[in-house]
């Protein structure tokens, strides 16, 4: 051959591009293993391409700093630019995250013991315990009854169900408590998590298929709302529910609230119901498969429930907010959970302009996120068995699941962690209990699957929980 140089040239190319595509696979395939040994080889701070933008992926060196210096690396921009909100937050002089900060801080949070019991004693806590309670029951009898492979009951389904009805009479109260309403809610909650960053969807068929269907009915508890604030009713007589919060909040004394203030109310109640349904829901779904991976926890968690169940007057066995406190090591176990379960990118930053980050330079409008589990199973921190699953080791160090940290980013860091962590742990604890105080999940073939590795947060492991009842039920 004249020139035997381009034979090794073309299968140099054919090399490199098959290397290239198999790294490309590894991202989306097997991303926490290819972005972490990116950064071990090349240094503290990679830049991947993802969905058409290029984004800067940190060690754990810098997580802390990233999630909290708001000043470079903007919470508001980042999650805006992410679900293409830029349009809202304009419009809204980029108010939109800091006024869901502050609804579900002061709306729910700083409530929660208010809600312990309302006019018609059916509350127990600020998430509806009876309905939890009903609904486990209703679940484990639907077990028992005889069925094929493929109609097993879908203890996601059963979860999603629950929380949207106790998420209905958290935002909006029990009136608007009905099959309809739940569906609308779930096709929210679903459509937003798998069309996330599709604006029409985001910005218009969501919103206006929301404010269609429900329109006619906020718009007239608005109104009612308005009324009572300017008649000045008593506080302990107010409604018990977020919707009532935000319009006192916008409506002082009463004032009229105007048409643009009501839609961006119906914004704002679309975005809660997703954090608070969806989200909620997968991580439910994680706590239960680690279950009924790790079966030897159960008799611990069991004699903790029948330590802090409480009876109500009628001798009946019920969770409350003050029960729920006291289960420490389900917390635990649910903090185990959800440091392990895999998620390999934390919430994403937006640099407001050329930020330093040790020896590199972020350009100024670049989308910047840790890796989360390389922060949450970090040798460093954790000790050689970092990457091993210890259930009940956060009870011992009294650290609760909601608890955030340099060490334990899940719900973020810095001034726009997850505000409704508290409820969401609580919401968990209450599936939990509500379905192994009355059966032991397994799982189908002893195993499942991680359908999204990038995104463990939306997606539930791909698996069969199976449920065998108990013979003496303790709830």
């Amino acid at each position: 051959m004249e020139h035997p140089y381009l034979l090794a040239i073309t299968f140099a190319i054919c090399f490199y591009g098959v290397v290239k595509r198999r790294a490309s696979d590894d991202i989306f395939a097997r991303p926490k293993e290819a972005y972490a040994s990116a950064l071990q080889a090349y240094g503290s701070v990679i830049a991947v391409h993802r969905k058409g933008n290029l984004e800067y992926i940190v060690g754990p060196e810098y997580a802390r700093y990233v999630l909290t210096c708001d000043k470079l690396f903007s919470f508001e921009q980042g999650s805006a630019a992410i679900m293409n909100l830029q349009p809202l937050m304009a419009l809204t002089q980029g108010a939109l995250f800091q006024d869901l900060n502050d609804f579900v801080r002061e709306g729910i949070i700083a409530r929660m013991d208010e809600f312990a019991v309302n006019a018609d004693r059916r509350l127990t806590m600020i998430v509806v315990f009876p309905i939890y309670d009903r609904d486990g029951q209703s679940f484990v009898d639907a077990v028992r009854l005889p069925h094929k492979t493929q109609s097993l009951p879908d203890s996601f389904l059963h979860s999603r169900d629950t929380i949207s009805e106790a998420t209905l009479i958290l935002l909006l109260g029990d009136a608007y408590v009905s099959d309809r309403n739940m569906r609308i809610i779930e096709d929210v909650s679903n459509g937003m998590a798998e069309l996330t960053g599709q604006v029409n969807v985001i910005l218009i068929k969501i919103p206006f298929g929301f404010v269609r269907q429900l329109g006619p009915q906020l718009w007239a508890d608005m109104n009612r709302y308005e009324a009572m604030i300017a008649s000045g009713i008593p506080t302990r007589e107010e409604p018990k529910n977020v919707l009532y919060f935000i319009v006192k909040t916008y409506s002082p004394n009463g004032r009229r609230i105007g048409l643009l203030r009501r839609i961006y109310i119906c914004v704002l109640l679309l975005c809660l119901i997703f954090a608070a349904v969806h989200t909620t829901t997968v991580v439910s779904q994680w706590v239960l498969f680690q279950l009924a991976s790790h079966p030897d926890y159960l008799a611990p968690l069991r004699q903790e429930l029948l330590r802090i169940r409480e009876e109500d007057d009628t001798g009946a066995m019920r969770l409350t907010a003050a029960s729920l406190r006291e289960a420490h090591l389900l917390d635990s176990f649910i903090r185990e959970v959800m440091r392990l379960k895999g998620d390999t990118i934390s919430t994403m930053r937006c640099t407001t302009c050329d930020a330093p980050l040790g020896e590199y330079v972020i350009p100024k409008g670049s989308y910047v996120t840790p890796m989360s589990c390389m922060v949450h199973e970090n040798p460093e921190t954790f000790g050689d068995e970092a990457s091993d699953f210890n259930g009940f080791q956060w009870a011992e160090q009294s650290k609760d699941a909601a608890m955030t940290g340099a060490a334990h980013i899940v719900f973020g860091l810095g001034r726009f962690a997850c505000p409704g962590r508290v409820l969401a742990i609580n919401e968990i604890k209450l599936i939990v209990l509500c379905l192994i105080g009355r059966a032991t999940p397994s799982l189908l073939e002893g195993r499942f699957e991680v359908t999204d590795p990038l995104n463990t947060v939306t997606q539930p492991p791909k698996g069969t929980l199976l449920f065998t009842p108990l013979e003496q039920p303790l709830l």
